[in-house]
């Protein structure tokens, strides 16, 4: 029975009503039969369904997982009895959480697969988006990588049906994490923005939104940790610091990067002395629930560069050992950057010493690591492999056959370049000086207006074509969001659009076009992209880091995709391009 509701469950919500309350009711009557040999106690018969639940949670706190499997599975048997399909998902919840606690992940998905069955003959927010996060999480601890963003991606489907953006934007950043583990360090910083954007704008932010806004942004920082923008993680960190402020279970995050920070500035003592005050903090019970293993990997790695930077290889060695002793005792091999980079540190150290067994055995160590690693990813490393090192090969290839031709013909065109060259020199330097003379007038310019944001309230319209169509209401509301937009600097998160935009200000794409057509006298597109070319010159010019970005770091930062297409836009607004503007920034601090 169980298998053949499974084959009607996809599209349950197509099914004429009759049919949809025939399947409820077979479902209903198999968890009747379901699980008959569990016997409520008699000391919990009497107790209502708050009172288990209550109950359940305080197990939950104690850690008690003996007692919170007894309260949970009551609950389910009573939930069962009265046929009531929400009871029985919320039920089935609980049963996942009990097993999540004991590490049994085998039996959490056996009735994880219940609870969706469930919860998909039903409407509700959280369901069956909620389960498959456990899901994800379930996969992910035994290793299953595929199944792991399988889960994910199908609970974005039903975040989607249901439209529960909480939920959306937590299986987002869990995305964003798996690809920062892949080293997709540009996709992971795109959606860890989406979701500090999404965070950012709610009216009230709860606890569980404030929590989940540090995490994101601690994955930001430690993704310009590791691609060595440090100057934007030291931002974002004190940004960080800010929003903690009074908080202390939350300011550990950014102590904890501030600690791993001065690594990166050569402050080893520093970074010892800070990760040692933490560590202490971490292993208190308070903490535990937000800080995993992985923290303590990423304290004990930066614990040993630093030893190994001071020259003390006898501690650094202990802190890689404490790597790999936290790497064996988990049920699958961690593909953690930091524990590949200890390996690698290990390996060194043993071949320096001639201790070739121990070489070996952290050779055979790393190498099993990475083929996980690779395994686990295939499918993204076969895309990539196909989509871009091939192609890239292949161009390369035609660009070798091109220089090959051309070096024979080059000896025959030798005297008519040359020629050719005199007559243009002349011509050439000319045009030169008169684009220098443009680019430096246009430079004045620009430092001299100083850009600003101007307030859409303030402006007024031109060219009222189609306005008249959008009530009073909707055209105010429209306006106040599009402010807030440019106040919280919401056009920097990248790959914005009208349709994702128009959704977040709870109207459609053809209002949100006219009201920017007639308020900014442009495109959309083109109001995006002109608030962030002002926002570059105006950081550009306060900030004397942020010049030292290359291009393309800061057209990421500004939002755009590619340095071409920031130098483009730039262009475009200024009449110059972003690397002269640079270059005459830092003659004018001079001047």
């Amino acid at each position: 029975m169980y298998h053949i509701i499974l084959i009607f469950l996809n599209d349950s919500e197509k099914l004429p009503m009759h049919a949809r309350q025939l399947i409820l009711f077979l479902f209903l009557c198999s968890c009747l039969g379901y699980g008959q040999s569990f016997k409520i106690p008699d000391s919990l018969a009497s107790l209502s369904y708050e009172e288990i639940q209550l109950r359940f949670y305080n197990g939950f706190e104690k850690k008690d997982s003996l007692f919170m499997k007894l309260y949970a599975q009551s609950y389910l048997k009573e939930a069962k009895k009265e046929r009531i399909l929400l009871k029985i998902v919320k039920a089935y919840n609980l049963v996942v959480s009990a097993y999540y606690r004991t590490g049994e992940d085998r039996k959490m998905l056996v009735y994880l697969d219940s609870a969706i069955t469930a919860s998909k003959l039903m409407k509700h927010r959280r369901y069956p988006a909620l389960l498959y996060i456990h899901k994800a999480n379930a996969y992910g601890r035994l290793g299953d990588f595929d199944n792991l963003l399988k889960s994910y991606l199908e609970g974005l489907k039903w975040c989607e049906k249901r439209g529960n953006k909480h939920l959306e934007f937590i299986i987002k950043h869990n995305i964003g994490t798996i690809k920062r583990s892949m080293r997709k360090y540009n996709e992971s910083k795109s959606m860890f923005k989406e979701c500090l954007f999404y965070r950012s704008n709610k009216k009230v932010m709860s606890r569980v939104d404030s929590l989940n806004y540090i995490s994101s942004l601690y994955q930001l920082i430690k993704v310009y940790i590791e691609t060595k923008q440090i100057d934007s993680a030291n931002i974002l960190n004190n940004s960080g610091y800010e929003f903690a402020r009074g908080e202390r279970d939350k300011l550990l995050f950014f102590k904890l990067n501030e600690a791993i920070l001065n690594y990166y500035n050569e402050e080893y003592k520093k970074v010892i002395e800070g990760t040692n005050r933490i560590l202490s903090r971490l292993h208190k019970p308070e903490n535990k629930i937000f800080f995993k293993k992985i923290y303590v990997l990423d304290i004990y790695f930066h614990q040993a560069k630093s030893y190994e930077a001071l020259g003390d290889m006898k501690n650094a060695i202990q802190y890689y050992l404490k790597i790999d002793s936290i790497a064996e005792t988990k049920r699958h091999p961690i593909t953690d950057i930091v524990v590949h980079d200890s390996y690698r540190g290990l390996i060194e150290y043993y071949k320096s010493r001639n201790e070739k067994d121990q070489q070996l055995l952290y050779i055979n160590k790393l190498i099993y690591s990475d083929s996980v690693f690779n395994r686990s990813y295939r499918y993204e490393n076969d895309r990539l492999s196909k989509e871009y090192d091939i192609p890239n090969l292949l161009q390369e290839k035609q660009q070798l056959i091109a220089s090959l031709k051309g070096e024979k013909k080059e000896s025959s065109n030798q005297v008519i370049l040359v020629s050719l060259f005199l007559a243009l020199s002349l011509g050439g330097t000319g045009y030169y000086y008169y684009k220098q003379q443009r680019y430096k007038q246009r430079f004045k310019q620009l430092v001299a207006a100083n850009t600003g944001q101007e307030s859409t309230k303030k402006k007024s319209p031109k060219n009222t074509i189609g306005i008249d169509a959008i009530s009073k209401e909707t055209l105010e509301s429209l306006l106040a969001h599009l402010q807030k937009f440019e106040e919280n600097q919401g056009y920097l998160v990248p790959k914005i659009n009208a349709k994702d935009l128009a959704k977040q200000f709870g109207s459609n794409s053809s209002y949100l076009s006219v009201v920017v057509n007639t308020y900014k006298q442009k495109s959309l597109s083109q109001y995006i992209s002109d608030l962030r070319i002002d926002y570059a010159v105006k950081k550009l010019q306060e900030d004397p880091k942020f010049r030292k970005y290359t291009i393309k770091a800061i057209a990421q930062e500004v939002g755009f995709n590619t340095a071409e297409a920031f130098a483009k836009a730039f262009y475009k607004k200024t009449g110059i391009y972003p690397s002269y503007f640079i270059k005459k920034l830092g003659f004018h601090d001079n001047a």
